[in-house]
Parts: C-alpha cells; structure tokens; sequence
C-alpha cells in the first residue's frame, strides 16, 4: 500500500496541480493598456554586469520624461552555490547584509547613478534573489505580481563579438527565459545585442537622433510592440520606422480574421498621433524574400522591436521555420540576430502578456 501511494500520488499531483496558476492575473498588465501620461512599471533581469549596460542603454532609448515616466525595478539573479541559504533581499529598504552587498554592489552602485541623471524620469529599485537556477523564475514572477510590473526586460542568453564569433552563451539563462515567457504576469522582453560590424557605437543619448523600426505584421504581439515604440516616439530626437510586411499571397487571409480589425485600428492611430514617423509598406510572398528585404534595411537603425509571434504561421515568414535555432525570439527575431544580418544595433522581442484559463 506504502509503495502504491507513494507512486501514484506524485503523479496525481503534477496532473492536478498546475504551479504556474498563482501567476494568473485577472488584470491586463500590458503595455497597450498603460496609458501615456502613466507610470510604466518594467522590471529588468541582471545575470552578469553585461546586462547592466544593456538594460541602461535600452532604458534610455524609452526616453523616460517626467511626464512618461518610467519605474523601473531591477532583479539581480545570482546562482545558490554551495550549501548557502536561498535569499531574497530589497535593497531599497536598507538591510544591511555585507555578503549580499557584495554580489550586487556594482548593479546598485551602476543604477543610482543611472537614476540620478534621469531623476524626474526614471525611479530605480534593486532587488537581489540568491536562489538554484530551476526556481529563479519562481524570483522573477513573484516580483512581477507584487510590483505590479507591466513589462518584464530578460537578457538573451548568447553574445556574439564584432566579428560573428561566440563571445559568452549560458543555457540557464535560456531555460529561465522560456519559464518566465511561459509563466509571466505581464508582457515580455527579451533584449538581443547584435554587434557586427566595426562601426561606431551607436547606444542612444540624449543629444543624437535615435532610429527605431517596428517590424509589424499583426497580432497582439505586434501590437504590444507598437504600443512601446509608441511610448518611445514622444521623445524628440527619435525617429521611429513602422515597417509593415503584408503577404503577397490570398494565404494572408487565413490568419485570424478577428484581429484584423485591432490591427487595423492600432496602425491608423500610430500614423495619426505619431509626428516623427516613417511608414513602410512591403509586400513579400514568403521568407526568403522577407529575409532580402529585411537584410537591406537593419544597418539604419539602433533598435528593432518585433513581436515574438510563437507558434504564428504567417506567408511572410514561410520557409524559415525549419531554420529557426531560438524558438523564444520568434521567427523574425532568429532571422535578425543569424550571422547572415552585418550592423550595429539592438533587438527586443516582444511578447504581449499571455491570457490564460483561470
């Protein structure tokens, strides 16, 4: 009877009982539905002091004002070795623990600094989970639903140096980002750094034109990423490019016909409201032709946003499936980083808050 129990029960159990529903949000955390004059709430993921330079540079290119501002919340992950205690610490509320301090001392030391030149824009809160790798999604999500996060930033797992080459990849940080895309109580970014080229660095300041394109070709995750680069536009030294990819074939019509009319809609009130902007209409018939349009125009800019499109079958895209190595970008956003595509600029795949069963 003892060994009967103890069998089925743990397989009743991982069939009855879903972790992930606690992360069930009945309100829409998006950034679509914050309004322009409203505190964006983010949360940005830290691994190693890379990701700070990429979550500061991505923070400037929002362009946070006092009249956008921004509040962001950062989360230094740091990997339980040894027999150490899980920790879990709010830097913000003065605990002083001089282990903890010295894991995050650099992050904190990198954001106040960032916080005090962006002071009327920007609020920083560090945060630092000392946890195994398989449950610092459980960190990342938790935080998400206490701070009321509208949009979580995550740091792609490779780097590449200016020659193509493999500079640093960490699978935990892949296999954390696929948890968090699957469990979030909010919209996701995953943000990609592309270098290859030995051009000048091209972060964003506040002093030089900045150019952003929108990769758009419909559904709910494009459209979050058309809700960003619009709260991105206000700015007015950015130059925002919405480049719209339409199927050349009748098999466009295929996709889901409800949300033609989103957008529809979404696109006539980015071309209405946005002054800086740049429309781009492309017809292609399938991916390799999305694949030749898109190589010829990613040197001109500094950030790409595109959706993630997960499981999307779109002509557009047709043919590239089958060479899709990172299936958490999405189609677009693996053809964009692949060493076939030379310049100097930054990918954020955007992945709009998934809306799951109760």
């Amino acid at each position: 009877m003892i060994v009967s129990v103890a069998s089925i029960v743990p397989i009743l159990v991982k069939r009855l009982y879903d972790p992930s529903r606690k992360y069930l949000c009945s309100q829409k955390r998006t950034i679509l539905n914050s309004k322009l004059n409203q505190e964006l709430r983010m949360l940005g993921c830290v691994h190693v002091p890379g990701h700070v330079n990429s979550i500061v540079n991505l923070m400037h290119a929002l362009c946070p004002t006092k009249e956008s501002s921004i509040s962001l919340d950062v989360l230094h992950l740091v990997k339980l070795s040894g027999r150490a205690t899980p920790l879990f610490i709010a830097h913000h509320k003065q605990i002083k623990t001089i282990s903890v301090k010295s894991y995050s001392e650099n992050v904190i030391i990198a954001f106040n600094e960032f916080e005090r030149h962006n002071w009327e824009g920007v609020s920083v809160n560090v945060f630092t989970a000392i946890s195994p790798p398989n449950l610092m999604y459980e960190d990342t999500c938790n935080l998400a639903m206490n701070r009321l996060t509208s949009f979580i930033i995550l740091p792609f797992h490779r780097r590449w140096s200016i020659d193509g080459s493999i500079e640093s990849e960490d699978q935990t940080i892949r296999s954390l980002n696929f948890h968090i895309l699957e469990r979030a109580p909010c919209s996701v970014g995953i943000h990609v750094k592309v270098r290859r080229s030995n051009f000048r660095d091209t972060s964003p300041t506040h002093h030089s034109s900045y150019k952003i394109a929108v990769i758009f070709m419909g559904g709910q995750d494009d459209r979050e990423a058309l809700a960003l680069a619009k709260r991105i536009s206000q700015y007015q030294s950015v130059s925002l490019t919405v480049i719209h990819l339409k199927a050349k074939t009748s098999l466009g019509n295929i996709l889901a016909e409800n949300g033609q009319m989103l957008d529809d809609e979404m696109l006539r009130y980015i071309k209405r409201s946005v002054k800086n902007l740049t429309y781009i209409q492309e017809q292609v018939k399938d991916g390799p032709e999305t694949s030749t349009f898109l190589r010829s125009i990613v040197g001109d800019f500094q950030l790409i946003i595109v959706g993630r499109r997960y499981k999307s079958k779109d002509p557009q895209t047709f043919g590239l499936e089958e060479w899709c190595e990172f299936q958490e970008i999405g189609i677009i956003g693996d053809l964009l980083s692949s060493l076939d595509f030379v310049g100097n600029y930054s990918l954020l795949i955007v992945q709009q808050q998934l809306q799951r069963a109760a």
